[in-house]
Formats: C-alpha cells, structure tokens, sequence
C-alpha cells in the first residue's frame, strides 16, 4: 500500500510515459500567461505583489490537494484537465500527493519573490517559463543528442539558455527600468542566471524543477 504523504519537494515515479508531443504544446502554452506574474511584480512591486501571490498560493496548494482527496473533485479535476497533465502528476486517488506543475510554479513566484530583489525573482521567474517552454519543445521534437547521465537533450538545453538570456534582456535596460522604480540588471547577471537554470532544468535532481530552476538561478544572479 502506498503510503498516504504529501510529496511537496519531488515529483512521484509513477510513471515513465510522457504526453503527446501536441498536449506538450497546449501545456507550453497554458504556462505562457504565468508571465504575468514577473511582469505584475515588477509593476506594482513586491507588497502588492504578495498581497496577490500568497492567497492564489494557497488557493492552488488546496486545488490540488482537493482533487486528490475529494472525489467529485477529483473526477472533474480529470474530466478537464487529465489530457494536458504529465502522469506522475496523476497518482492514484488517496495516493501519495502530488503537485501539478502550475501549482508548483505560483508556490515558486511566491517564494522568489519572498527571496530576493524584484529584478532579480521576476528574471528567474522569465527563466524557468519561457527557457522551460522552448525547452521542452526543442528538445522533443528535434533533440539527438542526449546530455551526459541526463535524460535531456543538448538541442533543448540550448534553446532554454538562448531564450532564457533573451527574454531577460529587457531587465538589463537602465532606462526602463529606473522608471518602473527599480535597478536594472547586468548583462553578467542575466548570463549566468540563465546558465545556472539552463544547468539546473536539464541535471537530474529529485527536487522539482519549477522550484529548483527559479531558486538556484535566483541565488546565482544574487550572488552576481
């Protein structure tokens, strides 16, 4: 019997299968408006910021508890959303816990943005959604080249680090962003935090990467 315990720091091994390469691209693109986040926290600010973050953090955590514990929850939970959801984030119902990504993502900006300096969360967060996105969908459709003791491919580590940085650019500008009230960043910084979450996305490490992307290449940034 498994054990009833909330996995909130690793994503379960259920199952090794993957989504269709067209439910990739639908997923990819549900996470785009997650750039909303980054974007409103360089605009209104850190306070108001969590003023929103913190509440939709816990609305999302008790979702998706709820879908694995109350069973018309559950069902409905699968109805609409089981063709775009990866099947470790599908355990059987009064399994383990298991956290979908997009809840792992709004605990994560939560948690940047708790962390370090505006410029610097809302870079990190710009990182793991676009990097992650191109990614994904480079390395599925024509990654060939598998990276050493990882299950990703070079082609997309390349295009996470390439989109990584270039998403980022516009935080470097220093008149942009004097005016929205903050310091902007360099491009040494921008560099080296995409290399580190570039790093930290493709490594196989049993933390889940929509926080350990963000976090790492965050504190990398910071340390800049």
């Amino acid at each position: 019997m498994e054990p009833r315990s909330l996995l909130l720091l690793f994503p379960s091994p259920l199952n090794k299968l993957v989504l269709s390469y067209s439910a990739e691209v639908k997923r990819k693109a549900i996470h785009l408006p997650a750039l909303a986040m980054p974007i409103g926290l360089l605009i209104a600010g850190r306070p108001t910021a969590l003023w929103v973050l913190v509440p939709l953090s816990v609305f999302a955590l008790t979702a998706d508890i709820a879908r694995q514990r109350i069973e018309p929850v559950h069902r409905r939970a699968l109805e609409f959303f089981r063709p775009l959801m990866r099947p470790e984030e599908l355990p059987p119902f009064g399994g383990p816990l298991v956290l979908n990504g997009a809840t792992w993502m709004i605990l994560c900006a939560t948690l940047c943005t708790v962390l370090y300096e505006v410029p610097i969360a809302a870079a990190a967060l710009i990182m793991l959604i676009l990097g992650d996105s191109a990614a994904a969908l480079i390395g599925r459709r024509y990654g060939k080249h598998a990276l050493p003791r990882s299950e990703k491919s070079w082609e997309g580590s390349i295009a996470f680090i390439l989109v990584a940085a270039i998403a980022s650019l516009p935080l470097t500008l220093a008149g942009l962003m004097v005016s929205i009230g903050h310091f902007p960043l360099s491009l040494l910084q921008i560099g080296v935090g995409a290399l580190v979450a570039t790093m930290a996305e493709a490594l196989p490490l049993p933390l889940n990467d929509n926080i350990r992307v963000p976090i790492l290449a965050g504190l990398a940034m910071t340390f800049v």
